[in-house]
């Protein structure tokens, strides 16, 4: 006769699950972290395109609102709209406690505004990105 008995199945679950508790939150974790670099080269990225466009029509400027809102803008026209990534959990935090941030670009493509701190948060897991007045991106 083959099989296993009601014993040995009920073993292997035991230990089955006592694996997956440890697993499970990494897993969550690792899918939080994934959310907020995602979030980040998104802004990354857009901070880029605004810096082409602004070298290509004469100026542009990059918004950025803290419910997640990316907006390019060249004169008084939106080019480029777009939110943070990550099915809504990752929360946005602009330098000094702002709702919204105006990030504006030369025909040059250099910066003409303050620094500026960005956090993204999802669950246990945050990011910042520091843009300097010249538009440098550093990433922690």
């Amino acid at each position: 006769m083959n099989g296993y008995t009601l014993l040995e199945m009920t073993a292997t679950l035991a230990l089955l699950a006592t694996a997956s508790t440890a697993v499970v939150p990494a897993a969550s974790r690792f899918g939080d972290r994934m959310e907020v670099l995602t979030a980040r080269e998104e802004i990354v990225a857009a901070l880029h395109r605004t810096r082409t466009e602004a070298v290509r029509a004469g100026a542009a400027s990059l918004h950025l609102s803290a419910d997640g809102e990316i907006r390019i803008a060249v004169g008084d026209s939106t080019t480029f709209r777009s939110t943070v990534p990550g099915d809504g959990g990752v929360r946005l935090t602009l330098g000094a406690g702002r709702d919204r941030t105006e990030i504006p670009f030369n025909g040059l493509g250099i910066g003409v505004f303050a620094n500026e701190t960005i956090e993204l948060v999802a669950g246990s897991s945050r990011t910042r990105l520091i843009i300097s007045s010249f538009g440098r991106v550093r990433r922690e």
